[in-house]
């Protein structure tokens, strides 16, 4: 198994600290060396020549700087030479106190509500969005992670456990619901808004005009040719079928005429009284609710319930795959498109610009004061938890080789310094 990208990148970062810091351990390391071998050899020969005495005070007091430097350095993580002398291992011994303290730090100097509102003003997050988005290639790989993502959660839909869970979300609504009342009440809007009449001059208008074709008219004629069988001896049913069928439909077609032109016709009236009760009995008549919540019940109980939502389900989930998997996904091109008209508005549209750069602010602020206190405990626990070997080491690892440098500069400054102090000694 292939080991993640974030996880690669964190293991040759620290093998490169280590690097580093095994390389100024060596440097300094052999420069005390060197200024003990440069005491040794001074002291050797400081009867041949005064300046070896210069010589034996420089690397003296180098090695007693080295010495002295790599003593404190040392103290911060472990005991020197594994010796336990009083105040040594200074940070492994006060953990819990360095830990809660930068906790403490953290948590008054950097989530300052204040400082993180301050922060994210001069961010200008508005105007880093539409920046981000004016690149094709960040547009283009936002709208690729949507696809993916839905793509992702299709296989979630995919799950029978969650199709039974919908489908029981879905028959407890249905049951629940009071379908008589709430039908009162959209026939009521629908009367109101006089809905209903022009549903009805719409049927008329329809019927009158499938009446007009020549294929129901002849299947009319037909009828009427069979029910005027007295004719038949003299040969004129089918004549007088196609008669009685064109009188029969100009009639109907002039009555719908009339009532289509006629706002208060008395079939308009007849239809407004009948929906008017119809409102009344869902809205008041008990029983007529209780049949109709039974009957809505029944059927969402019903095994034939059960096989339609599963098509219906099952025919959602196909359609979506089969979009999320083309290169030219609706989904794809949607988002893509909305990431274009966001950059654009951001750009132009001030008013917009100013309220997304409110609402980041206002959010984050929001948090960090709601949650600054459990961040700066969260991150002191953290510390305490870690293993004292491994504190040492992350902590080594990040500052290591600035202290080793001390190191260094303890050995130079501490030669100097004895090199003051023998030619002062010399001089006077």
């Amino acid at each position: 198994m292939t080991e993640p990208v974030y996880l690669e990148r964190e293991r040759l970062l620290l093998a490169a600290k280590r690097q580093k810091l095994r390389q100024a351990r060596t440097f300094a390391t052999g420069l005390l060396i060197a200024a003990l071998l440069l005491f040794l050899l001074a002291e050797s020969q400081h009867a041949g020549h005064p300046a070896w005495g210069y010589a034996s005070a420089f690397a003296e007091a180098s090695v007693v700087g080295a010495l002295a430097d790599w003593f404190a350095v040392t103290a911060l993580f472990r005991h020197p030479l594994g010796i336990p002398i009083p105040h040594t291992a200074i940070i492994p011994k006060n953990k819990a106190r360095i830990a809660d303290s930068l906790g403490g730090f953290i948590e008054t100097h950097f989530l300052s509500a204040e400082q993180v509102a301050a922060r994210i003003e001069a961010f200008n997050p508005a105007r880093r969005i539409a920046a981000w988005l004016s690149r094709p290639s960040h547009v283009d790989e936002l709208a690729a992670q949507s696809q993916q993502l839905a793509q992702y959660l299709m296989t979630l839909l995919d799950e029978p456990h969650l199709r039974d869970a919908a489908r029981r979300v879905v028959r407890d609504a249905l049951s629940e619901l009071d379908w008589a009342r709430h039908g009162g009440e959209l026939l009521g809007v629908l009367l109101a808004e006089r809905q209903h009449q022009l549903l009805l001059d719409l049927v008329l208008a329809k019927v009158a005009e499938r009446l007009e074709r020549p294929d129901i008219q002849t299947l009319l004629s037909g009828m009427i040719a069979q029910e005027l069988s007295y004719l038949r001896w003299m040969a004129l049913d089918e004549a007088g079928g196609r008669f009685v069928a064109r009188k029969l439909v100009a009639a109907v077609t002039h009555e719908f005429e009339r009532v289509r032109g006629d706002e208060h016709h008395a079939l308009r009236r007849l239809i407004d009284t009948e929906l008017d009760a119809l409102i009344l009995r869902l809205q008041h008549d008990e029983s007529l609710r209780q049949r109709a919540q039974a009957w809505v019940r029944e059927l969402a109980e019903a095994p034939s319930f059960e096989r339609q939502f599963g098509g219906l389900w099952q025919g959602m989930v196909d359609a979506l795959h089969a979009d999320f998997a083309r290169p030219e996904s609706l989904l794809r091109s949607k988002v893509a498109g909305g990431a274009r008209r966001l950059r654009d508005q951001l750009r132009e549209d001030v008013q917009l610009a100013g309220w997304v750069n409110r609402s980041v602010r206002d959010a984050a602020a929001r948090a960090v004061s709601r949650y600054r206190e459990q961040i700066g405990r969260f991150i002191a626990d953290q510390l305490k938890g870690w293993d004292d070997v491994v504190m040492v080491e992350r902590l080594e690892l990040n500052v290591g080789v600035d202290l080793q440098f001390i190191r260094i500069n303890g050995t130079v400054v501490g030669g100097m310094i004895g090199l003051l102090i023998h030619a002062m000694q010399q001089h006077y």
